[in-house]
């Protein structure tokens, strides 16, 4: 808790002291209207902006500290740009600009102008009377303007202070845009990621549903092994051991299945209902795939050309098999391609068949390889780092993933030239309507990303 306080305390000093640089580096930006030492600055305007947009800044407390400093670097200019100006008199000429910067504040804080942040006229109305009187207090100490100049000072006041007031409220919401955008793209980001690791996990869940399949049938048969030892016990009259090892199995079977379907039901509880909250375009997909490829090309340093092409932007509701159908495939080829290489993803639909197509110009596979790239366990690649073989489980994933979706895989190879995974479902299997829209589709321009 008194880190956390320290943590706070500390970022407040940080933020004040970058204010009051800011605000001291914009008034170098001036303007001289009246051909003396009075100026019109942009450190105002930046000093409005960021008190509007950090609301823990104290008005007061920055309005005096960029004074001070605004004070201090014009004495410091004074003294040294002329070596006829003493330090009283460059202090006499500063002055009047520590009283402007203080007034503002004052009259900021009395004001309330954080609170009419809603109300743009009335905010743009309380900041230019508030610049035009602040400007009136610097020029009475400057003893500059006279009754005959009056009405050209404070047309040309007014004007200011309207113009800065307007500039205050435009980059008050521009730098609010540009955080709101940030944030969106940092969400996007969190969703991308998000989407990718539910693939995973609803990928692993298939296998585990199915595995529990197996573990069904593998303790059901042992069950009826022991029946059938225990019949032939019975007919011969002795004890045989077997039959007892046999209803052993099957009861050890049995807890192993109940474990294994406690963590499935697990897992389904926590992937099943945000897996059916809606589904996704293809277009989505697709871009949900180029982000998490480039992340893994950023991190291998390649320079591969992947290629998007899309044809009907229809919307399912199998999306994580989907990405990780494509996921797994587009890896694959990354890793075919060395260094440099070209990789196409495409979807095309003929008829009630859509066609997933991955196609990269990697040295190819040999045909008699093509049968055994799917079988489980079977890999010919091999980390750099600790020359431990690939788990070849990638491609057979997607084998089986394809036919859980009614589909079929199809590769096209030439050593050399390159390699063709081609997936072909169907498409009443993977097309969910959405009110309002037909199951055509819309085409959509192909994007590139390299």
């Amino acid at each position: 808790m008194v880190f956390t306080l320290r943590r706070k305390k500390y970022a407040q000093y940080y933020l004040l002291l970058n204010t009051v640089f800011l605000v001291a580096l914009t008034s170098a930006l001036s303007v001289h209207p009246f051909d003396n030492h009075f100026r019109f600055t942009f450190g105002v305007t930046m000093l409005s902006i960021l008190l509007l947009y950090f609301p823990r800044l104290p008005v007061i407390t920055t309005a005096s500290l960029s004074a001070v400093l605004i004070m201090g670097s014009r004495v410091l200019f004074y003294t040294v740009a002329d070596s006829d100006t003493t330090l009283y008199k460059s202090l006499m000429l500063s002055l009047p600009a520590l009283c402007y910067y203080i007034i503002f504040g004052l009259g900021f804080q009395v004001f309330r102008i954080r609170s009419n942040l809603r109300n743009i006229p009335v905010m743009i109305l309380k900041l230019s009377f508030i610049d035009f009187v602040s400007n009136l207090v610097e020029l009475y100490f400057r003893h500059t303007f006279s009754i005959s100049e009056s009405v050209g000072f404070f047309t040309s006041l007014v004007g200011v202070a309207v113009f800065r007031s307007i500039l205050t409220a435009y980059g008050y919401y521009a730098l609010k845009q540009y955080r709101m955008f940030i944030m969106a793209e940092d969400r996007l980001k969190r969703y991308t990621q998000l989407v990718m690791v539910f693939a995973k996990i609803k990928t692993e869940l298939y296998f585990l549903q199915k595995s529990s399949q197996d573990i069904e049938q593998v303790m059901e048969e042992s069950f009826l092994l022991f029946q059938e030892l225990d019949t032939l016990a019975l007919e011969f009259k002795k004890i045989n051991p077997s039959s007892e090892r046999a209803l052993k199995i099957a009861k050890d079977i049995h807890e192993v299945k109940k474990d294994y379907y406690r963590v499935v039901k697990g897992i389904e509880d926590v992937v099943t209902p945000s897996a059916k909250e809606s589904g996704m375009n293809i277009s989505e997909i697709f871009y949900i795939i180029e982000q998490n490829t480039v992340r893994f090309l950023n991190v291998d340093t390649k320079k591969i050309r992947i290629i998007y092409k899309y044809d009907d932007d229809f919307v399912t509701d199998k999306h994580y098999m989907l990405v990780s159908i494509l996921n797994n495939l587009i890896i694959n080829a990354i890793e075919v391609c060395g260094e440099y290489g070209v990789i196409i993803v495409s979807q095309i639909r003929t008829g009630d068949q859509v066609i997933f197509s991955v196609e990269d110009n990697g040295h190819g596979i040999p045909d008699e390889d093509i049968e055994l790239i799917f079988v489980p366990g079977y890999s010919t690649k091999y980390s750099e780092t600790t020359g431990k073989m690939s788990t070849g489980l990638g491609l057979a994933h997607v084998k089986n993933l394809t036919e859980m979706l009614g589909g079929t895989l199809r590769v096209d190879s030439q050593i050399g030239r390159g390699t063709k995974f081609s997936v072909f479902l169907p498409f009443s299997k993977l097309f969910e309507e959405r009110p309002g829209q037909g199951n055509s589709g819309r085409k959509l321009a192909n994007r590139e990303l390299h």
